[in-house]
């Protein structure tokens, strides 16, 4: 990961709780990043299908993994990954919705996986506790890991 990247994440916390972008992105909110890893280099190619879990790189990517924190009332704000991102529920609970509103309730000890090619999504932190999410990013090389998004017309959180 880049110091841009690092730095985009950072400005999560310099949004208040409950903010909105006018007009354009989504601001993510209430949300502490920590880095552990930043832009590992993998091979040019991989091609690995073991014990029936495949994964292929077609060109030069780069791995980053990061904690977040969303603090009660926190969201990452609408977004996308270039890549994917492989998403580990480390404590707490927390909401994850799609474009159209519909929403899937994550907790500790649970993962998901959003791919760059999905529509935009927006985690939330709903309960009275913080949530703590284990990221790793596998993205293209030089790549921000995360790409603000507009809201959706079909679904305005708050």
């Amino acid at each position: 990961m880049t110091f841009r990247t690092l730095a985009a994440l950072a400005a999560c916390t310099l949004v208040p709780t409950g903010a909105i972008g006018v007009a354009s992105a989504t601001a993510p909110s209430g949300v502490s990043p920590v880095e552990h890893v930043a832009g590992a280099r993998l091979a040019k190619k991989v091609d690995v299908d073991a014990d029936g879990v495949r994964f292929q790189t077609t060109r030069r990517t780069e791995v980053s993994v990061l904690t977040l924190t969303v603090a009660p009332g926190g969201s990452t704000g609408w977004h996308t990954h270039p890549g994917l991102a492989v998403i580990s529920v480390a404590q707490g609970t927390g909401k994850l919705y799609a474009t159209d509103c519909t929403s899937r309730t994550f907790t500790a000890g649970e993962a998901f996986v959003e791919a760059g090619d999905d529509k935009a999504t927006l985690f939330r932190n709903e309960g009275s506790a913080p949530v703590v999410l284990t990221v790793t990013f596998i993205a293209p090389r030089r790549a921000a890991v995360i790409r603000d998004e507009r809201a959706p017309r079909t679904c305005r959180l708050r």
